[in-house]
């Protein structure tokens, strides 16, 4: 059974820069959020996809493009609001689509909305618009607005790195449960490795010990004695008695 597919889109980036407020700038979290999430997905068996992977300009047709070659299982846009309101939103499209759009989006808005609660986070509520990527996207798709970038408040947050893990953790979990992704199995752990073998040891009296049984010594000689050309003859020519003639 093939890997359902998932592709994120971080929106904005390259010469549209998104919206910008507080020091911080829409391109640069969206695709700060996206790559997190991606990463927390590849615990789940599923692929997954971003339309974009750096700060590179790609029109809405195109973002929705790739998720259609890709036929993509899911397609999630996600971005950070302005215009001088506070909290978290989320969309899908405001004219004909299926059921999965509708129960994927309230499972992870409902996800997302459950974690920026402990923050005191406004739910702005399950929208609906006529927003391009969800228009011409093929699959179940939706877009989230991550709290609103010129909030002093809201920023202080996008800033967080605390808060930024639990965002990205709820958006997984949200994704998780919708598309019922199961966790890939554990890795086992390393088994214990094989011991090797001790090397056997090296006694020089032995071997000289064993040339005298062999009887091509006849006297004990020290192990560490030098040996003189005679002696060294004299084994050769013992060994070579022992040697049988063709």
């Amino acid at each position: 059974m093939a890997k359902k597919l998932v592709v994120l889109d971080p929106g904005h980036g390259g010469k549209d820069p998104g919206a910008v407020g507080n020091s911080l700038l829409e391109k640069e979290i969206t695709l700060m959020l996206a790559r997190r999430v991606a990463k927390r997905l590849g615990f789940y068996d599923v692929a997954v996809k971003l339309t974009r992977d750096d700060d590179t300009y790609l029109s809405l047709e195109a973002r929705a493009q790739i998720a259609n070659n890709l036929k993509a299982d899911y397609f999630l846009s996600i971005h950070v609001n302005a215009g001088g309101g506070t909290g978290f939103e989320s969309y899908i499209y405001n004219g004909p689509v299926s059921t999965l759009s509708v129960s994927y989006r309230s499972i992870i808005h409902s996800r997302i909305a459950t974690f920026l609660k402990n923050y005191g986070v406004t739910d702005r509520g399950e929208k609906t618009a006529n927003f391009q990527v969800l228009r011409q996207t093929t699959m179940p798709a939706a877009l989230i607005e991550n709290l609103f970038i010129d909030s002093a408040k809201d920023a202080a947050l996008l800033k967080d790195e605390e808060f930024v893990k639990g965002l990205c953790d709820s958006i997984t979990a949200g994704i998780v449960q919708a598309l019922k992704l199961s966790p890939l199995p554990a890795e086992p752990a390393p088994g214990p490795q094989p011991t090797a073998s001790p090397s056997p040891t090296w006694d020089p009296q032995q071997e000289v010990e064993k040339l005298k049984q062999a009887g091509l010594l006849a006297n004990d000689h020290p192990a560490s004695a030098a040996v003189t050309w005679g002696e060294l003859a004299t084994v050769l020519n013992r060994l070579l008695k022992l040697i049988p003639k063709n």
